[in-house]
């Protein structure tokens, strides 16, 4: 849901006199070169962005003050460069995300809640209206597509493409960046470089898919190289090999302990025993040759 229109932003007090000394010499040349532009947008108004040029989030933003044409200082954050791990811009964001905006004495660090803040602090006849008034129809369904395309995972999406190249067509990512993030690359599981609970699921998923007879269909036919990789590396565990096993022996250590559990329980004649028994060990002998014949 879109975040409410009463944002309540950080106060920056703190902000060291360095800074502030530094910002006010800019604050005079910014203020020429946009005085002819906006009169109505003097010194206090002025906007300071924080800002990646790749930054999704900081696209989305820089877009919003653009369309309402308002005068704003940029300010490159270098996120290859690790900019924004730097003490200075923890000061700023201790989340080290971008985009942060300063205007007067606040500092606001989310994208929905920049967004709200401009909104609700730039208006008049000069400055375009983005969200249109609560309780119009249009309202609604300007929150209704906000909140529908705000859940895109578009993170993932952009770290997927720059990890599997292969899976794009005219990627406009350059080669060197994703060879580098390639090298520095760790073991992968489904949500990263730590196995989760995600992997627990996926494997015994795979797992069961396998002893039905449906890996050939669905990943062991070449189509799904990552899953039959993701499988491979997920049996090699040891917690894996432990519960689940050889995939071949899965039925035959499932019929055995049930059946010897079966005879305790209700112990049958010296005969009757003998010919259970060795028929379990003949089903048992059988069934192991049949599937290793079918999957080896």
């Amino acid at each position: 849901m879109a975040a409410p229109n009463n944002v309540a932003a950080t106060n920056c007090s703190w902000w060291p006199i360095s800074a502030l000394d530094s910002d006010a010499a800019r604050a005079r040349e910014a203020d020429e070169s946009h005085e002819a532009a906006d009169p109505a947008l003097g010194p206090p108004d002025r906007l300071v962005l924080y800002h990646w040029t790749q930054s999704f989030s900081s696209q989305k933003v820089r877009l919003v003050i653009a369309e309402k044409g308002l005068p704003c200082e940029e300010r490159d954050v270098s996120m290859p460069l690790l900019e924004h791990k730097e003490p200075w811009f923890m000061r700023l964001n201790l989340g080290e995300e971008v985009p942060v905006v300063i205007h007067r004495d606040n500092i606001i660090s989310d994208y929905n809640q920049i967004i709200d803040y401009m909104e609700k602090n730039f208006t008049g006849e000069n400055v375009t209206q983005l969200i249109p008034e609560p309780g119009s129809l249009l309202h609604s369904r300007v929150l209704q597509y906000r909140e529908l395309l705000d859940s895109l995972p578009m993170d993932a999406y952009t770290h997927g493409c720059i990890l599997h190249p292969e899976l794009t067509t005219d990627s406009m990512i350059p080669k060197y960046a994703t060879a580098e993030i390639r090298r520095q690359k760790c073991e992968l599981w489904l949500c990263g470089c730590v196995f989760t609970l995600a992997d627990v699921l996926l494997g015994a998923t795979l797992h069961r898919l396998k002893f039905l007879g449906l890996s050939k269909k669905y990943w062991e036919d070449g189509s799904r190289p990552n899953l039959q990789s993701f499988f491979d590396r997920i049996q090699k565990r040891f917690a894996f090999r432990k519960v689940l096993g050889d995939i071949h022996t899965t039925l035959l250590s499932a019929v055995v302990p049930n059946a010897f559990r079966l005879v305790k329980r209700k112990p049958p004649s010296f005969f009757g025993a003998s010919f259970l028994m060795g028929s379990l060990g003949g089903m048992g002998y059988f069934a192991y040759w049949y599937l290793k014949k079918k999957y080896i």
